[in-house]
């Protein structure tokens, strides 16, 4: 008889917890902080080898279907004359998700542009980036989610002698 009631007691538990988790959605939050890493891969020939950024994002929630995000990604790289330096990207992005309520992926699409430096190297260089392009959430919980994208990264307003680069992304969103 006690298992019994013992077992209702934590099957009405997580009924409850269930029914919380389900009217708090991810809506309601409007901010988000994402750590993000992965590698800018430079298609056209400029004197930078391809490099694996990390770093971190801020993001708020404008309404369901529009964000803005500052992010700051950094990694560490080698040019064509073997000397080792940063790389460094500030950047601002609006992401428009179409699809609201998709479960377990959330799709969206962003474009944005921002500061991008290539420091300590043999020479110097530094502008401004544009990028766009498009990826998707997925949801583990209202608040906890995994992140995968993919972007279209144009530095012709910096001196490269290259313009078209691609750069795949990955991480984890935590939302408040």
């Amino acid at each position: 008889m006690k298992r019994s009631r013992l077992f209702l007691l934590t099957l009405s538990l997580f009924a409850g917890l269930n029914a919380f988790n389900q009217t708090t959605e991810s809506s309601s939050y409007k901010y988000h902080l994402e750590y993000i890493m992965g590698p800018y891969l430079f298609v056209d020939h400029i004197p930078y080898d391809a490099v694996f950024m990390n770093g971190c994002r801020l993001g708020f929630k404008m309404n369901p279907h529009f964000d803005f995000n500052i992010e700051y990604v950094v990694g560490q790289n080698h040019d064509d004359q073997h000397t080792l330096g940063m790389t460094h990207n500030v950047n601002g992005q609006f992401a428009y998700y179409p699809l609201v309520n998709s479960a377990p992926f959330k799709p969206y699409l962003f474009a944005g542009g921002g500061f991008f430096e290539f420091k300590a190297f043999t020479s110097d260089v530094y502008g401004v980036s544009f990028h766009g392009g498009g990826g998707t959430l997925v949801n583990f919980t209202s608040r906890i989610s995994g992140l995968f994208e993919a972007r279209y990264l144009n530095l012709s307003q910096m001196k490269l002698g290259g313009e078209h680069e691609l750069a795949v992304f990955w991480g984890a969103r935590i939302a408040f």
